[in-house]
Protein backbone atom coordinates (compact mmCIF):
# COMPACT_ATOMS: atom_id res chain seq x y z
CA UNK A 1 0.00 0.00 0.00
CA UNK A 2 2.81 2.39 0.92
CA UNK A 3 4.46 1.66 -2.41
CA UNK A 4 1.23 2.57 -4.21
CA UNK A 5 0.97 5.92 -2.39
CA UNK A 6 4.66 6.56 -3.01
CA UNK A 7 4.19 5.93 -6.72
CA UNK A 8 1.15 8.19 -6.77
CA UNK A 9 3.08 10.88 -4.92
CA UNK A 10 5.87 10.82 -7.48
CA UNK A 11 3.44 10.94 -10.39
CA UNK A 12 1.66 13.95 -8.91
CA UNK A 13 4.76 15.88 -7.87
CA UNK A 14 6.98 15.21 -10.88
CA UNK A 15 5.16 17.63 -13.23
CA UNK A 16 5.74 20.38 -10.69
CA UNK A 17 9.38 19.49 -10.39
CA UNK A 18 9.74 19.59 -14.17
CA UNK A 19 7.66 22.74 -14.73
CA UNK A 20 9.35 25.36 -16.90
CA UNK A 21 9.70 28.97 -15.75
CA UNK A 22 6.92 31.10 -17.23
CA UNK A 23 8.04 34.46 -18.63
CA UNK A 24 5.41 36.98 -19.71
CA UNK A 25 6.72 39.47 -22.27
CA UNK A 26 5.13 42.73 -23.35
CA UNK A 27 5.94 42.95 -27.07
CA UNK A 28 7.59 40.79 -29.72
CA UNK A 29 11.05 42.41 -29.63
CA UNK A 30 11.19 41.62 -25.90
CA UNK A 31 10.16 38.03 -26.66
CA UNK A 32 12.96 37.77 -29.23
CA UNK A 33 15.67 38.59 -26.70
CA UNK A 34 14.11 36.40 -24.00
CA UNK A 35 13.86 33.48 -26.45
CA UNK A 36 17.57 33.77 -27.27
CA UNK A 37 18.39 32.98 -23.64
CA UNK A 38 15.44 30.81 -22.60
CA UNK A 39 15.53 28.48 -25.59
CA UNK A 40 13.22 25.54 -24.93
CA UNK A 41 13.68 25.62 -21.15
CA UNK A 42 11.12 28.35 -20.42
CA UNK A 43 7.58 29.15 -21.52
CA UNK A 44 7.22 32.62 -23.09
CA UNK A 45 3.78 34.24 -22.99
CA UNK A 46 3.60 37.43 -25.09
CA UNK A 47 0.95 39.99 -24.12
CA UNK A 48 0.73 42.30 -27.16
CA UNK A 49 0.21 40.26 -30.32
CA UNK A 50 2.88 40.37 -33.01
CA UNK A 51 0.65 42.33 -35.38
CA UNK A 52 -0.58 44.90 -32.84
CA UNK A 53 1.05 48.12 -31.68
CA UNK A 54 1.76 48.86 -28.00
CA UNK A 55 0.80 52.48 -28.67
CA UNK A 56 -2.93 51.73 -28.70
CA UNK A 57 -3.16 48.38 -26.91
CA UNK A 58 -5.99 47.52 -24.51
CA UNK A 59 -5.62 44.72 -21.96
CA UNK A 60 -8.00 41.74 -22.02
CA UNK A 61 -8.74 39.24 -19.22
CA UNK A 62 -6.52 36.67 -20.96
CA UNK A 63 -3.64 39.17 -20.92
CA UNK A 64 -4.13 39.80 -17.21
CA UNK A 65 -3.96 36.05 -16.60
CA UNK A 66 -0.58 35.89 -18.36
CA UNK A 67 0.74 38.42 -15.87
CA UNK A 68 -0.76 36.62 -12.88
CA UNK A 69 0.59 33.22 -13.95
CA UNK A 70 4.09 34.42 -14.85
CA UNK A 71 7.18 33.88 -12.74
CA UNK A 72 8.59 37.07 -14.23
CA UNK A 73 7.22 39.79 -16.50
CA UNK A 74 9.65 41.42 -18.93
CA UNK A 75 8.55 44.74 -20.41
CA UNK A 76 10.06 47.85 -21.97
CA UNK A 77 8.68 50.34 -19.47
CA UNK A 78 5.92 52.74 -18.56
CA UNK A 79 6.71 55.31 -21.25
CA UNK A 80 5.82 52.76 -23.95
CA UNK A 81 3.50 50.36 -22.12
CA UNK A 82 1.52 52.38 -19.61
CA UNK A 83 -1.25 49.79 -19.91
CA UNK A 84 0.94 47.37 -17.91
CA UNK A 85 1.64 49.60 -14.93
CA UNK A 86 -1.57 48.97 -12.95
CA UNK A 87 -1.89 45.25 -13.82
CA UNK A 88 1.67 44.64 -12.62
CA UNK A 89 0.95 46.49 -9.40
CA UNK A 90 -2.37 44.71 -8.83
CA UNK A 91 -0.82 41.29 -9.45
CA UNK A 92 2.09 42.01 -7.12
CA UNK A 93 4.53 41.53 -10.00
CA UNK A 94 5.96 45.04 -10.18
CA UNK A 95 9.00 44.40 -7.99
CA UNK A 96 9.88 41.09 -9.66
CA UNK A 97 9.44 42.34 -13.22
CA UNK A 98 12.32 43.24 -15.52
CA UNK A 99 11.84 46.76 -16.87
CA UNK A 100 14.17 47.16 -19.84
CA UNK A 101 14.41 50.95 -19.60
CA UNK A 102 15.45 50.76 -15.95
CA UNK A 103 18.32 48.29 -16.35
CA UNK A 104 21.84 49.36 -15.46
CA UNK A 105 24.06 49.89 -18.49
CA UNK A 106 21.32 51.05 -20.85
CA UNK A 107 22.20 53.67 -23.46
CA UNK A 108 19.20 55.99 -23.39
CA UNK A 109 18.43 59.39 -24.84
CA UNK A 110 15.52 61.78 -25.10
CA UNK A 111 13.46 62.41 -28.21
CA UNK A 112 14.69 66.01 -28.29
CA UNK A 113 18.31 64.86 -28.06
CA UNK A 114 17.90 62.56 -31.05
CA UNK A 115 16.84 65.36 -33.34
CA UNK A 116 19.58 67.64 -32.10
CA UNK A 117 22.24 64.98 -32.60
CA UNK A 118 20.95 63.97 -36.01
CA UNK A 119 20.87 67.55 -37.25
CA UNK A 120 24.41 68.17 -36.05
CA UNK A 121 25.68 65.13 -37.91
CA UNK A 122 23.96 65.82 -41.23
CA UNK A 123 26.07 67.54 -43.89
CA UNK A 124 23.11 69.64 -44.92
CA UNK A 125 22.38 70.82 -41.39
CA UNK A 126 22.76 74.47 -42.29
CA UNK A 127 19.92 74.17 -44.77
CA UNK A 128 17.41 73.32 -42.05
CA UNK A 129 16.83 76.71 -40.48
CA UNK A 130 13.27 75.70 -39.73
CA UNK A 131 14.50 72.84 -37.57
CA UNK A 132 16.70 75.14 -35.54
CA UNK A 133 14.06 77.78 -35.01
CA UNK A 134 11.14 75.46 -34.33
CA UNK A 135 12.21 72.73 -31.90
CA UNK A 136 8.87 70.99 -32.03
CA UNK A 137 7.97 71.94 -35.58
CA UNK A 138 8.30 68.41 -36.95
CA UNK A 139 6.49 66.79 -34.07
CA UNK A 140 3.54 69.14 -33.82
CA UNK A 141 3.14 70.54 -37.30
CA UNK A 142 -0.42 69.31 -37.53
CA UNK A 143 -1.36 70.96 -34.23
CA UNK A 144 0.10 74.28 -35.35
CA UNK A 145 -1.23 74.24 -38.88
CA UNK A 146 -4.83 73.04 -38.57
CA UNK A 147 -7.31 75.88 -39.11
CA UNK A 148 -9.68 74.25 -36.66
CA UNK A 149 -7.04 73.85 -33.97
CA UNK A 150 -9.10 75.75 -31.43
CA UNK A 151 -11.91 73.25 -31.84
CA UNK A 152 -9.82 70.23 -30.86
CA UNK A 153 -10.33 70.23 -27.11
CA UNK A 154 -8.35 67.02 -26.77
CA UNK A 155 -5.17 68.84 -27.76
CA UNK A 156 -5.78 71.31 -24.96
CA UNK A 157 -6.56 68.57 -22.41
CA UNK A 158 -10.18 69.63 -21.97
CA UNK A 159 -12.76 67.53 -20.14
CA UNK A 160 -13.82 65.61 -23.23
CA UNK A 161 -10.33 64.17 -23.73
CA UNK A 162 -11.53 60.70 -22.85
CA UNK A 163 -13.86 60.67 -25.85
CA UNK A 164 -10.96 60.83 -28.30
CA UNK A 165 -9.93 57.19 -28.51
CA UNK A 166 -7.02 57.79 -30.83
CA UNK A 167 -5.37 60.08 -28.30
CA UNK A 168 -6.01 57.68 -25.46
CA UNK A 169 -4.08 55.03 -27.33
CA UNK A 170 -1.02 57.27 -27.45
CA UNK A 171 -1.12 58.76 -23.97
CA UNK A 172 1.84 56.66 -22.87
CA UNK A 173 3.86 57.50 -25.95
CA UNK A 174 3.86 61.26 -26.41
CA UNK A 175 7.32 61.59 -27.99
CA UNK A 176 8.75 63.60 -25.13
CA UNK A 177 11.27 62.47 -22.54
CA UNK A 178 13.07 59.13 -22.92
CA UNK A 179 12.72 57.38 -26.27
CA UNK A 180 11.45 53.88 -25.34
CA UNK A 181 12.27 52.12 -28.65
CA UNK A 182 15.36 50.60 -27.03
CA UNK A 183 15.14 47.23 -28.79
CA UNK A 184 16.43 48.91 -31.96
CA UNK A 185 19.88 49.16 -30.36
CA UNK A 186 21.98 45.96 -30.37
CA UNK A 187 23.86 47.30 -27.34
CA UNK A 188 20.64 47.60 -25.36
CA UNK A 189 19.52 44.15 -26.48
CA UNK A 190 22.63 42.69 -24.87
CA UNK A 191 21.84 44.50 -21.61
CA UNK A 192 18.42 42.85 -21.51
CA UNK A 193 19.87 39.45 -22.44
CA UNK A 194 22.18 39.61 -19.43
CA UNK A 195 19.32 40.55 -17.09
CA UNK A 196 17.13 37.74 -18.43
CA UNK A 197 19.98 35.26 -17.99
CA UNK A 198 20.44 36.23 -14.35
CA UNK A 199 16.70 35.93 -13.69
CA UNK A 200 16.36 32.53 -15.37
CA UNK A 201 19.37 31.20 -13.47
CA UNK A 202 17.71 32.25 -10.21
CA UNK A 203 14.37 30.71 -11.22
CA UNK A 204 15.76 27.50 -12.70
CA UNK A 205 19.19 26.75 -11.27
CA UNK A 206 19.13 23.22 -12.72
CA UNK A 207 19.52 24.75 -16.19
CA UNK A 208 21.89 27.55 -15.19
CA UNK A 209 24.70 26.45 -17.49
CA UNK A 210 22.28 26.20 -20.40
CA UNK A 211 21.15 29.81 -19.95
CA UNK A 212 24.70 31.06 -19.46
CA UNK A 213 25.80 29.24 -22.60
CA UNK A 214 22.98 30.83 -24.57
CA UNK A 215 24.09 34.26 -23.38
CA UNK A 216 27.63 33.61 -24.64
CA UNK A 217 26.24 32.50 -28.00
CA UNK A 218 23.94 35.51 -28.18
CA UNK A 219 26.75 37.95 -27.46
CA UNK A 220 29.02 36.41 -30.10
CA UNK A 221 26.24 36.22 -32.67
CA UNK A 222 25.15 39.78 -31.96
CA UNK A 223 28.67 41.11 -32.46
CA UNK A 224 28.99 39.36 -35.81
CA UNK A 225 25.53 40.43 -36.99
CA UNK A 226 26.15 44.02 -35.90
CA UNK A 227 29.37 44.21 -37.94
CA UNK A 228 27.66 42.64 -40.96
CA UNK A 229 24.77 45.12 -40.88
CA UNK A 230 27.04 48.11 -40.31
CA UNK A 231 29.08 47.18 -43.37
CA UNK A 232 25.93 46.86 -45.50
CA UNK A 233 24.31 50.10 -44.31
CA UNK A 234 27.51 52.09 -44.84
CA UNK A 235 26.58 52.04 -48.53
CA UNK A 236 23.39 54.05 -47.93
CA UNK A 237 24.15 56.08 -44.80
CA UNK A 238 24.19 59.37 -46.74
CA UNK A 239 20.81 58.82 -48.39
CA UNK A 240 18.06 60.96 -46.78
CA UNK A 241 14.66 59.48 -45.97
CA UNK A 242 11.53 60.16 -43.91
CA UNK A 243 9.99 57.67 -41.48
CA UNK A 244 6.36 57.24 -40.51
CA UNK A 245 6.87 58.13 -36.86
CA UNK A 246 9.69 59.16 -34.59
CA UNK A 247 10.77 55.73 -33.40
CA UNK A 248 13.98 54.61 -35.09
CA UNK A 249 16.68 56.81 -33.64
CA UNK A 250 18.47 54.06 -31.70
CA UNK A 251 18.94 52.12 -34.92
CA UNK A 252 19.69 55.25 -36.96
CA UNK A 253 22.31 56.60 -34.60
CA UNK A 254 23.91 53.20 -34.09
CA UNK A 255 24.40 52.78 -37.84
CA UNK A 256 24.81 56.44 -38.82
CA UNK A 257 21.74 56.72 -41.05
CA UNK A 258 20.40 60.06 -42.31
CA UNK A 259 16.84 60.61 -41.14
CA UNK A 260 15.46 63.79 -42.72
CA UNK A 261 12.23 63.84 -40.72
CA UNK A 262 9.08 61.97 -39.80
CA UNK A 263 5.34 62.05 -40.39
CA UNK A 264 3.84 62.95 -37.03
CA UNK A 265 0.16 63.16 -37.90
CA UNK A 266 -2.26 60.80 -36.15
CA UNK A 267 -2.30 57.42 -37.94
CA UNK A 268 -6.11 57.41 -37.80
CA UNK A 269 -6.59 60.39 -40.11
CA UNK A 270 -5.02 61.82 -43.23
CA UNK A 271 -2.96 65.00 -42.92
CA UNK A 272 -4.54 68.28 -43.95
CA UNK A 273 -3.53 70.14 -47.09
CA UNK A 274 -1.12 72.42 -45.22
CA UNK A 275 0.63 69.51 -43.54
CA UNK A 276 0.95 67.66 -46.85
CA UNK A 277 2.49 70.76 -48.44
CA UNK A 278 4.89 71.17 -45.53
CA UNK A 279 6.19 67.59 -45.69
CA UNK A 280 6.41 67.70 -49.48
CA UNK A 281 8.57 70.80 -49.12
CA UNK A 282 10.86 68.92 -46.73
CA UNK A 283 11.05 66.01 -49.17
CA UNK A 284 12.13 68.33 -51.99
CA UNK A 285 14.49 70.43 -49.88
CA UNK A 286 16.28 67.42 -48.41
CA UNK A 287 16.19 65.40 -51.65
CA UNK A 288 14.51 62.56 -49.80
CA UNK A 289 14.83 59.22 -51.59
CA UNK A 290 12.31 57.18 -49.60
CA UNK A 291 9.33 57.66 -47.29
CA UNK A 292 8.72 54.68 -45.02
CA UNK A 293 5.34 53.45 -43.84
CA UNK A 294 4.66 50.91 -41.06
CA UNK A 295 2.60 47.70 -41.30
CA UNK A 296 0.88 48.45 -37.98
CA UNK A 297 -0.77 51.54 -39.52
CA UNK A 298 -2.54 52.33 -42.78
CA UNK A 299 -0.21 53.39 -45.63
CA UNK A 300 -2.88 55.82 -46.89
CA UNK A 301 -1.12 58.80 -45.29
CA UNK A 302 2.13 58.05 -47.10
CA UNK A 303 0.30 57.56 -50.40
CA UNK A 304 -1.35 60.95 -49.96
CA UNK A 305 1.98 62.63 -49.31
CA UNK A 306 3.68 61.09 -52.33
CA UNK A 307 0.86 61.49 -54.82
CA UNK A 308 2.40 62.66 -58.10
CA UNK A 309 5.93 62.16 -56.77
CA UNK A 310 8.71 59.82 -57.90
CA UNK A 311 9.95 59.30 -54.33
CA UNK A 312 10.02 55.64 -53.36
CA UNK A 313 8.07 54.20 -50.45
CA UNK A 314 8.41 50.97 -48.49
CA UNK A 315 7.30 49.56 -45.13
CA UNK A 316 9.55 49.59 -42.07
CA UNK A 317 8.50 47.13 -39.39
CA UNK A 318 9.87 48.24 -35.99
CA UNK A 319 8.25 45.28 -34.21
CA UNK A 320 9.32 42.44 -36.50
CA UNK A 321 5.76 41.21 -36.98
CA UNK A 322 6.78 38.72 -39.69
CA UNK A 323 9.90 37.42 -37.96
CA UNK A 324 9.67 33.77 -36.92
CA UNK A 325 10.19 33.26 -33.20
CA UNK A 326 13.14 31.20 -32.02
CA UNK A 327 16.57 31.56 -30.46
CA UNK A 328 17.83 33.52 -33.50
CA UNK A 329 14.75 35.73 -33.83
CA UNK A 330 16.49 38.94 -32.75
CA UNK A 331 19.21 38.44 -35.36
CA UNK A 332 16.53 37.82 -37.99
CA UNK A 333 14.79 40.99 -36.86
CA UNK A 334 17.95 43.07 -37.34
CA UNK A 335 18.41 41.46 -40.76
CA UNK A 336 14.83 42.25 -41.71
CA UNK A 337 14.92 45.88 -40.58
CA UNK A 338 18.29 46.63 -42.17
CA UNK A 339 17.10 44.93 -45.36
CA UNK A 340 14.05 47.19 -45.46
CA UNK A 341 16.29 50.24 -45.25
CA UNK A 342 18.65 48.89 -47.92
CA UNK A 343 15.90 47.96 -50.37
CA UNK A 344 14.45 51.47 -50.43
CA UNK A 345 17.62 53.53 -50.04
CA UNK A 346 19.92 51.48 -52.26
Amino acid sequence: MNKVFLALGVSVLSPLALAKPVIATSIKPVSMVVAAIAGDKADIQQIVSSTASPHDFAMRPSDLKKITDADTVVWVGESLERFLEKPLENAGKEASSIEWLALEGMKLHNFAEEHHDDHEKHDDHEKHDDHEKHDDHEKHGDHEKHDDHEKHDDHEKHDDHEHHDEHEGHEGHDHSGIDPHVWLSPDNALVLAKAVTARLVSLDSANAEYYKGNLVSFEKGLSAKDAEIRNALNKVNKVPYIVFHDGYSYFEQHYGLQNAGEITVSPERKPGAKKVAEIRHEIEENKVQCVFSEPQFSPAIVKTLLEGSDVKTAPLDPLGSQVKMGTNAYFSFLDSLSGQFLNCLG
